[in-house]
């Protein structure tokens, strides 16, 4: 279980932004409004512009707290509706809210459920404020006795985790992963690409070559050099390689910054340039699927299948990304795409059909890019001995099948198919004629 929270509700306009997040259905299957607790509105906005107004009477900065509850995929359906409200009182118990107003919304995204809790600070009576010093140590705890409690599975967190054991380490910063749902640049496929730059190179001209090849570059931010993607977002090296930072510097050591450009300036060249930059980050996704049935899922196996193909894939819940070939994988079990901002080329679409061919699938559909790339495929496969009928493109699917061409188009263009059709009804006829002449 891992909890998330902080202050909030430092203005009106803050407020009003909370419960606008918490309301938005763009980013969520559903949303739902648990509970409103102290106060007249039965709506957020409504019982938020009351608890500021409230709070105005105390020296409170900020008037809310706001947190959220989230367990892990495998876990969510053991989280029934009175967990979830359980989980709730235990957290507002360790962080000294018991008994104030608050709110309760539960969102769905991605086939999970998660709950987000809006208090207020200010005692309603009495005017004193909820301290939230050492809230990321409260939450650690609550956490941890909600796990031993309900079964999940326990988190190492920073705060709370046995003695003698290396403080965990974000794979992003919270930032890095907004940036990522709005650019639609995973994170984890950015790391991948790195990783596999970084293997390739054994110095900065070589890495930074690397990195090129794959869409990205090296550029001055404001702690050090980074590498940017082609959404501009900053990755931190030695973060995504899950090294340390004196390893990178040893790498880096030849590097002549005054080279390189600011991450200002380049955010100056992505606005002028605008739409350009629209068309660069949007890339085409190739896929091969396997149509029929195949075996049940085992991303243990998946994964140990591309290591031993010499890949390091890195595992996101729903998928492995791997980077391979010069371009970038997204393995889902049951089908393979490859992101690539150009025409796959052989190497990599024998790689593709290669892929389905040695797990095991029996049919294969390939999708996605140009009718061309799903006729190269489809030629691929054949060789590597799919059977033609075993082979389905996305291109030809829901056409019509041809209509036989009318006789009298075929006669204006006077094909072999007409002549042969006249002969045919010429014999016809004089059979007919000699059917009915009279007999002697």
């Amino acid at each position: 279980m891992v909890i998330k929270g902080s202050s909030r509700g430092q203005s009106p306009a803050d407020c009003r932004r909370l419960a606008d997040h918490l309301l938005d259905g763009s980013e969520n299957e559903s949303v739902a409004v648990l509970e409103v607790r102290g106060a007249v509105a039965e709506d957020l906005h409504g019982a938020f512009a009351e608890w500021k107004s409230v709070s105005l009477a105390s020296r409170a900065k900020k008037a809310l707290y706001h947190a959220s509850v989230n367990v892990g995929r495998h876990e969510a359906e053991i989280m029934t509706e009175a967990r979830w409200q359980e989980s709730v009182d235990e957290l507002e118990r360790r962080l000294g809210l018991t008994g104030r107003p608050r709110a309760v919304v539960r969102h769905r995204k991605r086939d999970r459920d998660h709950v987000h809790v809006v208090w207020l600070r200010v005692d309603p009576l009495t005017l004193k404020v909820a301290s939230d010093s050492h809230n990321y140590r409260r939450h650690e705890e609550a956490s941890r006795e909600l796990e031993a409690r309900f079964g999940l599975d326990a988190v190492v967190g920073a705060h709370t985790r046995p003695e003698g054991t290396a403080r965990p380490v974000a794979a992003a910063a919270h930032k890095c992963w907004q940036a990522a749902e709005r650019t639609k640049m995973p994170v984890a496929e950015v790391a991948a690409a790195i990783r596999g730059a970084w293997r390739e190179s054994v110095d900065v001209q070589s890495f930074a070559a690397a990195l090129e090849k794959r869409g990205l570059s090296l550029a001055n931010g404001d702690r050090g050099i980074v590498v940017v993607d082609r959404a501009g977002t900053p990755h931190s090296i030695a973060r995504r390689l899950g090294i340390k930072a004196a390893q990178v510097k040893e790498r880096l050591t030849d590097l002549d910054t005054t080279s390189l450009p600011t991450l200002a300036s380049r955010k100056k060249n992505r606005e002028r340039k605008g739409n350009l930059m629209k068309k660069e980050t949007k890339r085409t996704a190739w896929g091969i699927e396997a149509l029929g049935p195949i075996k049940p899922m085992d991303w243990d196996r998946v994964e140990a299948w591309w290591r031993e193909r010499g890949f390091d894939p890195v595992r996101e819940w729903n998928r492995l990304i791997i980077d391979a070939y010069g371009a970038t994988w997204s393995d889902y079990g049951d089908r393979i795409e490859l992101h690539c901002d150009g025409e796959p080329t052989d190497e990599q679409i024998a790689a593709m059909v290669r892929a389905g061919r040695e797990r095991g699938w029996q049919s294969v559909r390939f999708y996605g890019g140009s009718e061309d790339f799903q006729r190269r495929a489809r030629e691929e496969a054949i060789r590597q001995g799919y059977s033609p009928d075993r082979i389905t493109l996305e291109c030809e699917e829901g056409r019509k099948a041809k209509e036989p061409m009318p006789e009298h188009l075929k006669k204006a263009l006077g094909t072999p198919e007409h002549a042969e059709h006249q002969e045919h009804r010429q014999t016809e006829e004089a059979d007919h004629e000699y059917a009915d002449a009279p007999r002697l």
